[in-house]
């Protein structure tokens, strides 16, 4: 009975050894939007729905070994006075070439419409390379900075496909 129950362990222990989780600590400088458009909902002053992509430069972070370089975020806002919701997809560049695409939920605030702070949560869609059916999920904070871009400090955590 022993020899029974051992095999099982025995064969998730060497399963987990390929997939290690490891953290993952990235900076983010996004520009001004550089496509944005935005309608009036119509109910009520401050209330509209806009769409809107920005383009990311990665200050520093990496993902299993590979140093991420840029990445687009494509997104959906819903925009009432100085509150913001929405969510989008990041398709995100690394150095190595490989490419890793993400969905998140936003919320955040602004002034005067200008975006002031706010948080979000992501997770891995499609993964490239060494993230190719891997996964990844975590946490964004955002800030507003003066020239009108948005500088993001994130926090996660990811597992590599299995080889």
């Amino acid at each position: 009975m022993k020899k029974i129950f051992l095999l099982p362990c025995l064969v998730c222990l060497v399963s987990s050894i390929g997939l290690a989780q490891g953290k993952t600590n990235v900076q983010w400088k996004c520009d001004k939007p550089s496509d944005q458009h935005s309608i009036p909902v119509g109910d009520k002053p401050g209330h509209a729905y806009a769409i809107e992509q920005i383009n990311c430069t990665a200050l520093k972070g990496d993902i299993a070994g590979n140093k991420m370089k840029s990445g687009t975020g494509t997104e959906f806002l819903s925009i009432t006075g100085d509150n913001v919701t929405g969510h989008g997809e990041f398709v995100e560049s690394m150095e190595n070439g490989d490419k890793n695409v993400y969905k998140y939920e936003f919320s955040g605030t602004t002034k005067n419409g200008a975006f002031q702070t706010g948080t979000n949560k992501w997770s891995l869609i499609e993964g490239g390379g060494k993230m190719k059916g891997g996964k990844a999920s975590g946490t964004c904070k955002a800030t507003g900075n003066p020239d009108q871009s948005t500088s993001f400090d994130c926090m996660g955590t990811y597992t590599p496909a299995a080889t």
